[in-house]
């Protein structure tokens, strides 16, 4: 049985993913950051070209904290050679709000434990959503080889 769950975050995001990846209480689903290259934006996710079974790797994920959140967990669910990684923030008690975005690197572990092509989904939004404003979920799909 699949359960809907709500993310508010600060944008009316609704996901359908199973128990283990949806969001606590305190928690909303973070925006990737975008880079340019070559007149393309593209998500910065970066998962190794290569990686041995058993053996945990790094899957490097950009995402924006805002005024009134803060990097949360990293929710990682695996199935054979198919990974799904959803990154969230926790919102701050008292928010301190900068002039800036700050973009940190996430870095989440996993591995695999079968041999072949690996597949890692990250599932975020696609802008940082404000009270009243609507943002995309996004789907970010990198291939690894796993030896």
């Amino acid at each position: 049985m699949h359960r809907i769950l709500v993310a508010v975050a600060a944008a009316g995001l609704l996901i359908a993913c199973g128990d283990s990846l949806g969001p606590n209480n305190d928690e909303v689903v973070a925006a990737l950051t975008f880079e340019v290259i070559e007149e393309f934006d593209t998500p910065e996710v970066f998962v190794p070209d290569t990686v041995r079974m058993h053996q945990q790797f790094p899957v490097v994920i950009r995402t924006y904290h805002g005024c009134r959140l803060e990097e949360g967990r990293s929710a990682v669910e695996t199935d054979g050679l198919r990974a799904t990684i959803i990154p969230y923030k926790s919102f701050l008690p008292s928010p301190n709000c900068p002039d800036f975005l700050a973009v940190p690197r996430r870095y989440v572990y996993m591995q695999f434990d079968e041999r072949g092509l690996g597949t890692v989904t990250v599932i975020g939004l696609s802008t940082i959503g404000y009270p009243g404003e609507q943002a995309d979920t996004i789907r970010v799909m990198r291939r690894v080889v796993v030896r």
